[in-house]
């Protein structure tokens, strides 16, 4: 599913005749709280010690991560080893087994005396806001929720229509804080798709674990949305939050987790992580950060630009080489006039982007298409995911699982071999002007090798369409499956719909 919300057209009449519900306003309003100061006796905090000693104090640890089953398995490994606190901050949260085994082991923690807070989107979670205000009846656990829509279900449409100033800014940001001394961010959210899992489709994504000062730093992102007027805590939409059995939700959610097969080598329960830890730390690239976010305008819920511009700026700076891998691309004409100054200065541009059989909204493939000649014609090397590539069983997909196609959904930029961008941002006009979205830019020559690998390997001929102009002034697609000069596609009504839904107003993409 595409981080995006497109409503049907005939959504617009039932705003005549229905009544959109109230926000609750009756409630104590949140108290203000923040990051726990980060201890270094706690397993991450030694994590931590052991690596500053080695390479210096101030610096950071980082490594990206590349397979959706690693996403999983180190979101486990944070949440398991969490001994003070928790920070989870996430758009979307699927009522599946990848959600489900992650809720699991979060509600584990905080059983175990770890402050939970968990700041959620309200476009898709797992469950209503009753069943949030559920889980909020533990002691150890808070869920607050940005920019709450008052209905749910069928009722939302109207809703969003009628209050569509307001509920069109959605919060995309994806991050997990343990102990303030261990990360992830980048472009997953939390579910079978983004983790390998689902046999439909899986998207093909990068995050990046951090241990060290660039944690705290991302501890800027979480408070300055916890602590926003644009949340509202799960609590407000119930008259009394209830009295919770956790005993019997664990075991409910156990039930369901030990009777699926596809998550054989993951851990149902809480478990120890020391050694996995400590070699994935001793693998970390050592480098700096810094965060780029975008923040909400107090009394609205619109946001900076400051994301994008963080992004701009390193690709301002380059000198030599740009790599990027962006899910959603579209344009508009600043982008475009950057992307020319940048190549007429030398510097070599390679984008991979999707082609409309790996994307999986077609709407902004319609809009994207207009761009392929004047990227390329602008200097750019432009390169599109095949939607059945070389990695698709391996990195993509989780074994066993085997799914139909494959998507990419990286946010991911390497700079000059020195500089790199991972984080929530897609280079469209929704991310740039609508939602709020935020990522980690990275000093560091060793681990923008590792990135720059991954993009690399992603291009390659087996997993990547090559996309170029042909003396005829057409395009062409060139991959190891060969040469063809129409678009690949999965399917004649891919196509149908690719025309269609191109009547979606592009500044909503």
């Amino acid at each position: 599913m595409r981080e995006r919300t497109v409503l049907p057209l005939s959504l617009t009449l039932l705003v005549f005749v229905t009544s959109c519900a109230s926000l609750p306003t009756d409630y104590p309003q949140p108290v203000p709280s923040f990051a726990l100061e980060p201890d270094p006796a706690t397993r991450l905090g030694r994590l931590e010690t052991r690596y500053t000693d080695h390479h210096g104090e101030g610096v950071s640890g980082f490594e990206p991560i590349d397979a959706n089953g690693d996403g999983l398995w180190w979101r486990l490994a944070l949440v398991d080893s969490a001994e003070r606190s928790l920070d989870i901050q996430y758009y979307l949260w699927y009522d599946d087994d990848g959600g489900l085994i992650l809720l699991h082991h979060v509600l584990a923690a905080a059983e175990r005396g770890v402050r939970v807070r968990i700041l959620v989107d309200d476009f898709l979670f797992m469950t209503d806001k009753r069943g949030l205000a559920n889980l909020e009846g533990h002691p150890n656990l808070e869920i607050r929720i940005f920019n709450p829509w008052a209905e749910k279900g069928a009722a939302a449409g109207p809703e969003y229509i009628a209050r569509f100033d307001r509920l069109n800014h959605r919060m995309h940001n994806k991050l997990l804080i343990a102990d303030c001394q261990m990360a992830i961010l980048g472009g997953r959210n939390v579910g079978d798709h983004y983790f390998g899992l689902s046999e439909d489709y899986n998207f093909h994504d990068l995050d990046l674990i951090t241990i060290g000062n660039a944690s705290r730093q991302s501890t800027e992102i979480f408070d300055h949305f916890w602590n926003s007027d644009a949340v509202i805590p799960a609590s407000a939409f119930v008259d009394e939050v209830p009295t919770t059995d956790f005993n019997a939700l664990s075991e409910h959610y156990l039930d369901r987790l030990r009777t699926s097969e596809r998550l054989g080598r993951y851990p149902i329960d809480a478990r120890g992580w020391k050694t996995e830890l400590e070699n994935l730390v001793d693998r970390m690239s050592p480098g700096t950060a810094t965060v780029g976010f975008d923040r909400v305008l107090p009394g609205t819920r619109i946001p900076t630009q400051d994301g994008f511009e963080a992004l701009a700026a390193i690709t301002d700076g380059a000198l030599r080489e740009i790599l990027v891998a962006n899910a959603y691309i579209i344009p508009d004409d600043e982008m475009m006039e950057a992307v020319r100054k940048t190549s007429a200065r030398g510097v070599r541009f390679r984008v991979l982007t999707n082609s409309l059989a790996s994307q999986d909204v077609p709407a902004v493939n319609s809009k994207y298409k207009k761009y392929r000649v004047p990227l390329i014609e602008a200097g750019v090397e432009l390169y599109e995911f095949d939607e059945n590539p070389a990695i698709q069983h391996t990195i993509v997909d989780d074994p066993p699982t085997r799914s139909t196609f494959s998507a990419l959904h990286t946010k991911a930029m390497v700079v000059d071999r020195k500089h790199v961008y991972v984080g929530s941002l897609n280079l469209d006009p929704r991310s740039i002007k609508i939602n709020t979205e935020m990522g980690m830019i990275v000093t560091s020559p060793s681990f923008a090798e590792k990135v720059a690998r991954i993009i690399e390997r992603d291009m390659e001929p087996v997993n990547s369409w090559r996309v170029t102009i042909d003396e005829g002034g057409e395009l062409v697609w060139e991959s190891d499956e060969g040469i063809v000069h129409r678009q690949p596609a999965r399917g004649a009504w891919q196509r149908i719909q690719g025309w269609f839904l191109g009547l979606t107003p592009k500044d909503q993409l």
